[in-house]
């Protein structure tokens, strides 16, 4: 099918005409239309009709100043001009850019069906003919391309100038665009060879650019008129269909705009740069100079890394314990935006969250026997993990496997706050428990939640959590433990200060308690109020 694009500002006419012929029965295909010079224009670049159809009489810039500007670029393009005006002085400037023909409105059906019948068997020749010659053509002008990206002189050799010269690369600018294929299971290169050839027919003929293999990657190296941002959003478009063909993904980079040949280099290692760090990106088209990149800092101590981020995972899990889902997404991002500061990698990144996910899971489904069927699913959903091509993406996935959990927890209705403190103390003691991550999961200030608790249970947050991790202290020490052993296991990480608050709430030292000195008898000042 040949293309043609319709221009006038008269919405009848560009109707009337779309519709006045079987255009398909003919070869042709009306691929939009447009209400004036402008609009022309810019449709004129995104679609490269074969035929445009152009009123000379339109607001603005008329249709000769308009086929003016496109004949600049566009030396084959085939024009119409239609007329309300039987002015022999338009026809004659008409002419003198060479176009088609002129014809009158209304337009004569059979004299537009007889002229597009002989346009068809120009096309088509010209067709035949740029088919016999461009194989040879294509593939040199890529040869010239590999060339020229694996130059590493500042100065490319004389040869590859004049070949550019001749194969016509000398533009006023130039952008690579670098496409990984993701092969998954396929052994060979069999997919991209296909992909590869879909793109080289399409963009070729567009002339969008041309593509190119290199090392693991396809490429393009773009005409300058199609750096333009509608026309990238259009061209990833079709290299992400041509890659879904092969029932494949792909990941599509751009490098940096650069004037010269001797500069192409510096695009493709831009393109390359973008392609190494792409998991940093929220963009689902093609990633280039103004997609925004996430912020990666210096490679940090992992064990800083560990102990931001634990605080971060204690909140979330809180979170999925105690139902609320409003916070989860922003505490996954937290932890995605702490690791990216970090400079931590793809796969570091992914196997942290893979690490976070299993453990929250297998601990609530020891809580709650409803999740053991989520359980089963967990192999499937870890590798999901690891398909995910984007930080963004992967987060949101993980905030809704993580939403799924939570939202299979029966919870009775009729717990009230403070029962779920209480439960979530009895049930981790021996973690990291403060009353300001709890607040934030409970959407409270820690002062009124604190006081909220205090007033239903007599005694504060912290003093009723110490007394418990002293009952389970005592409870090992019966067991035969040792002092450190026992302050360890109830989440005592000092243990002077176990000692200290051992005394306070038992009464007695644990020393004095692990041999029986005096009577084993817990205090009764345990929970006393502050």
């Amino acid at each position: 099918m040949y293309s043609v694009l319709i221009v006038d500002d008269e919405l009848s006419i560009r109707e009337g005409l779309a519709t006045l012929l079987d255009w398909e029965s003919l070869g042709y295909r009306v691929v939009d239309t447009a209400a004036n010079a402008v609009e022309a224009r810019h449709k004129a670049q995104l679609y490269s009709p074969d035929l445009m159809i152009v009123d000379i009489r339109m607001p603005g810039k008329d249709g000769l100043e308009l086929i003016g500007e496109l004949r600049e670029d566009h030396e084959e393009l085939h024009i119409l001009i239609l007329s309300g005006y039987a002015d022999f002085s338009y026809a004659k400037r008409a002419m003198s850019y060479n176009i088609d023909n002129y014809l009158l409105k209304p337009v004569d059906e059979e004299e537009l069906q007889l002229y597009l019948t002989g346009l068809s068997t120009i096309l088509n020749a010209r067709l035949a003919h740029r088919k016999n010659h461009e194989a040879v053509k294509v593939w040199s002008r890529e040869m010239l391309v590999q060339s020229l990206l694996m130059e590493s002189s500042l100065h490319p050799a004389p040869a590859l100038m004049e070949s550019a010269l001749e194969a016509g690369l000398l533009w006023d600018s130039y952008q690579i665009v670098l496409i990984r294929l993701l092969l998954q299971d396929h052994a060979d290169n069999g997919p991209s060879s296909s992909v590869k050839s879909r793109l080289t027919s399409s963009f070729e003929d567009n002339r969008w650019g041309i593509v190119f293999a290199l090392d693991s990657y396809l490429g393009v190296l773009l005409q300058p008129s199609y750096q333009k941002e509608l026309v990238r959003k259009r061209m990833a478009q079709q290299i992400r269909e041509a890659a879904a063909a092969e029932g494949l993904e792909c990941i599509i980079t751009a490098g940096d705009m650069v004037d010269s040949l001797r500069e192409l280099p510096v695009s493709h290692q831009s393109a390359l740069a973008r392609m190494k760090d792409h998991f940093f990106y929220d963009e689902p088209g093609m990633i280039g100079p103004d997609s925004l990149k996430l912020k990666q800092g210096m490679p940090a101590n992992p064990q800083d890394t560990e102990s931001r981020l634990a605080p971060v995972m204690d909140r979330l899990y809180f979170a999925l314990d105690t139902g609320n889902l409003s916070v989860i997404s922003a505490l996954i991002q937290e932890a995605g935006d702490l690791m990216a500061a970090a400079g931590l990698s793809e796969m570091a990144v992914k196997s942290y969250y893979v690490r976070a996910v299993t453990s929250m899971s297998g601990k609530l489904s020891v809580h709650y026997k409803e999740l053991s069927a989520a359980q089963s699913r967990m192999e499937e959903q870890i590798q999901q993990i690891y398909r995910h091509t984007s930080l963004p993406q992967l987060q949101r996935y993980i905030t809704g496997l993580l939403e799924e959990y939570a939202s299979g927890i029966i919870r009775d209705d009729t717990d009230v706050l403070i029962k779920r403190m209480v439960d979530l103390i009895h049930r981790h003691y021996d973690e990291n428990l403060k009353l300001e991550a709890l607040a934030d999961v409970f959407t409270y200030s820690s002062a009124y939640l604190g006081k909220l608790f205090k007033n239903t249970m007599g005694c504060s947050f912290n003093t009723y959590l110490d007394t418990i991790r002293i009952e389970k202290a005592m409870e090992l020490l019966d067991q035969g433990c040792k002092i450190h052993q026992a302050a360890s296991s109830v989440g005592f990480s000092d243990v002077d200060y176990f000692r200290e608050k051992f005394k306070k709430i038992a009464g007695i030292s644990p020393s004095a308690y692990r041999r029986k000195e005096p009577e084993n008898a817990f205090s009764e000042s345990a929970y006393e109020k502050d």
